[in-house]
C-alpha cells in the first residue's frame, strides 16, 4: 500500500459511523477476561470450570455445546447442557458468551434429510454439510429459532456466537481438501455470502435481546466473504453487533490482514469487538510472536479491543495473575454521525446500496475522495456551490467498507465511515 494511502486509512480509522435506533440489551456488553474453556459435551464436563470461575478476574466464560448434542432428532430438543452451565455460571456470578458448534458438529438426521455433505480430510478428517444447502440452512435456522425461543430472555447469556457449516463450526474457514471438491460442489462466494446472510438473519431475529458476534477468517482462499458478511451484519444488527477473530496473535495480524481491518474497525465503533487467543501462552508461548500472550493482549487493548477469550490453563497460571486482573480498556460509547456545526455536512444514508447523498448547509465547494477499506482510492469528484446536496452513484462499488473524505476549497477536511450492503 503507498504510505500516503496507509496514512490516511489510519487516521480515517480514529472515525465512527451511525449506529441504528434498536433497542439496547438490559446488560452492558460483555468486556474483559473471558475464558476460551473447554466443550460442554455432558454432564460434569462443562465449560464453567470452577477453578477458572473462581478467579475475580475472570468476567464470563465462553460455553461451547455441539448442535448434535442438542437437537438428536428432528424438531426434538434437549437444553439440560446449556441450562446446566447457565446455573454453574450464576453460582460464581459469571456470565456467558455462547457458541454452538455446527459444520462437524451437525446431526446425523440432518444428512439423512438430504442434506448434502462435504467430507474433509485437510486439516482434519471430519464432514460438514455443504454451506448454501438448502436442507441444512432450513434445518439450521429452525434451530436457531427453538434456541431463541428457549433462551432470549437469558441475561447470564451476554453475546451469541453467529456460527454456520464451516471447517470446525465456530470458525469461518472451510475446510482445504474436501470431497467432493468446492468446486464440483459449486461454490461461490456469492452463495457462500447468502447462506451467511441467512444465517444472521435467523440469529438476530431469535436473540433480539443480545449481542451478537461471529470470527472472520478468509474463506476459500478469499476475503469477499469476510467484507461482505461484516458489511451485512453491521447494516443489519447495527449496535448489537461486534466482529470477532479466533486467530489472535501479534503474528497473525499479517497472516489476516483483511479481517484484521475488519477487527479494528468494527473496535472503532462498539466495545465488545473480541478476539479469542490462538493458543495458550503457557505451552505455546512461542507461537504468538515477540512478547508472547501478554504482547498479544496489549496489542488487543491498543486497537481497542476490550472483549478478551484467553485459554483456561492461563487463566490457571498464577503467573498471569496480575497481567489478567490488571488488565483494563477505554470502553467507548455509540456516537453519531461526525458533522460541523459550521458547515453541517453529512453523509447518508448509511449503510447505503445504490446511492450516497452528501449534504453542506453552508455551500462550499469540495473535492470527495472515496477509499476502500485497505487505503485504495476508487473515486474522486470534485462539486461546486450550486448546490446544498449532492448525490454519488456508488452502484459499480463492492459491498464492505469504504472510507469518504471531503476536502474544501478552504481546506476543511472532513471524513466518514461507510458501509455498502446490498
Amino acid at each position: 500500500m503507498k504510505e500516503k494511502h496507509f496514512k490516511l486509512l489510519i487516521s480515517l480509522l480514529s472515525f465512527t459511523f451511525t449506529h441504528f435506533s434498536i433497542a439496547q440489551p438490559s446488560f452492558p456488553p460483555p468486556s474483559g477476561v473471558y475464558c476460551s474453556c473447554g466443550p460442554t459435551t455432558g454432564i460434569g464436563s462443562g465449560s464453567v470450570a470452577p477453578a477458572v470461575a473462581a478467579k475475580p478476574f475472570v468476567k464470563g466464560i465462553l460455553v461451547r455445546v455441539a448442535w448434535d448434542l442438542m437437537e438428536p432428532a428432528d424438531n426434538i430438543y434437549n437444553w439440560t447442557l446449556i441450562d446446566g452451565q447457565i446455573s454453574a455460571a450464576k453460582s460464581y456470578n459469571k456470565k456467558i458468551s455462547l457458541g454452538i458448534g455446527c459444520g462437524i458438529h451437525i446431526p446425523q438426521w440432518v444428512f439423512n434429510s438430504g442434506a448434502q455433505r462435504l467430507v474433509s480430510s485437510v486439516p482434519f478428517n471430519d464432514t460438514i454439510a455443504v454451506p448454501w444447502d438448502s436442507v441444512f440452512l432450513n434445518k439450521w435456522t429452525g434451530f436457531i429459532t427453538a434456541l431463541g425461543n428457549h433462551y432470549q430472555n437469558d441475561t447470564t447469556i451476554t453475546l451469541v456466537y453467529m456460527t454456520a457449516s464451516t471447517g470446525n463450526g465456530f470458525e469461518m474457514e472451510l475446510p482445504f481438501v474436501t470431497t467432493p471438491t468446492l468446486s464440483i460442489a459449486g461454490y461461490s462466494d456469492t452463495k457462500m455470502i447468502k447462506s451467511w446472510k441467512t444465517i444472521i438473519d435467523a440469529f438476530n431475529s431469535a436473540f433480539p435481546n443480545h449481542f451478537l458476534t461471529n470470527d472472520f477468517h478468509p474463506v476459500n482462499g478469499s476475503n469477499t466473504v469476510a467484507d461482505s458478511v461484516y458489511a451485512y451484519a453491521v447494516s443489519t444488527i447495527g449496535s448489537r453487533y461486534g466482529a470477532n477473530a479466533w486467530w489472535w496473535t501479534q503474528n497473525n495480524t499479517t497472516v489476516y490482514p483483511s479481517q484484521y481491518t475488519i477487527i479494528r474497525n468494527s473496535a472503532s465503533s462498539n466495545n465488545f469487538t473480541g478476539i479469542q487467543m490462538a493458543y495458550s501462552g503457557t505451552t505455546n508461548p512461542n507461537s504468538f510472536g515477540t512478547g508472547g500472550m501478554p504482547a498479544a493482549l496489549q496489542l488487543a487493548i491498543t486497537n481497542g479491543i476490550c472483549y478478551w477469550e484467553v485459554w483456561n490453563n492461563d487463566i490457571l497460571n498464577n503467573a498471569f495473575d496480575s497481567l489478567l486482573a490488571n488488565a483494563s480498556c477505554s470502553i467507548t460509547t455509540n456516537v453519531v454521525t461526525e458533522k460541523s456545526t459550521e458547515n453541517n455536512f453529512e453523509i447518508y444514508p448509511n449503510p447505503a446500496s445504490d446511492k450516497l447523498i452528501i449534504s453542506f448547509s453552508n455551500r462550499k465547494t469540495f473535492t470527495l475522495k472515496i477509499l476502500n477499506s485497505i487505503g485504495q482510492e476508487v473515486s474522486d469528484q470534485i462539486f461546486s456551490k450550486n448546490l446544498k446536496t449532492e448525490t454519488i452513484d456508488i452502484s459499480k462499488l463492492q459491498t464492505g467498507i469504504y472510507f469518504v473524505k471531503a476536502i474544501t476549497d478552504d481546506q476543511e477536511v472532513f471524513n466518514q465511515k461507510i458501509i455498502i450492503s446490498r
